[in-house]
């Protein structure tokens, strides 16, 4: 031992280099940190998407209905889009964001399942007669998602809304990934 260190580690077992390391660099111990990742909720999500399709202004009957459709916002206008495609797609993205019981109504059709896979096959069988021009969608899982797509709608709406009430952040992004690379519109989400 010179100067007080021990010799170098080259001539020792590892035991006494650790100590050598120990006397030369100073004490060190090891301790494992644990970080506790929680799951973050959002809440009151609501998302308003109107589709990139060709779009018609249904014109009221009489000027009066006119004049009053357009000073309150009310004018009818009409998307061309599939929609029981677009429900298949939005239900798909909600099964890939975790939601597992579904409620569709489809015209007089009430659909109830406790799998979201199991409903879209059964809402296509209900949609024979093609007349709908909306559906309504509640999911349901730790929290509810509502959904509401419309082919005839007043200006103030949008072609599909959505509210949910609880969901992951996680799911959340995996559900807006799904519907972006689906669907071509414009999004807001609030």
């Amino acid at each position: 031992m010179k100067y007080g260190y021990p010799e170098p580690p080259w001539t020792y077992s590892p035991k006494e280099v650790n100590e050598w390391i120990n006397a030369v660099y100073g004490g060190h111990t090891c301790t494992r940190c644990s970080v506790k990742k929680e799951k973050r909720w959002l809440k009151n999500v609501e998302i308003d998407i109107d589709l990139n399709v060709e779009r018609e202004v249904k014109k009221p009957s009489t000027i009066i209905m006119k004049a009053i459709a357009s000073i309150t916002g009310h004018e009818q206008v009409e998307e061309h889009f599939e929609l029981i495609p677009t429900a298949h797609i939005i239900l798909r993205a909600l099964a890939k964001a975790g939601f597992k019981k579904a409620v569709i109504t489809l015209g007089e059709h009430t659909i109830q399942r406790e799998r979201i896979r199991h409903a879209i096959e059964d809402m296509v069988h209900a949609a024979k007669d093609g007349r709908a021009r909306e559906i309504k969608i509640r999911a349901e899982n730790e929290g509810t998602a509502e959904v509401i797509i419309r082919t005839l709608h007043s200006k103030k709406h949008h072609s599909i809304e959505i509210k949910m009430s609880r969901i992951m952040e996680k799911n959340f992004q995996q559900f807006l990934i799904y519907i972006r690379k689906r669907l071509q519109g414009e999004e807001q989400i609030r």
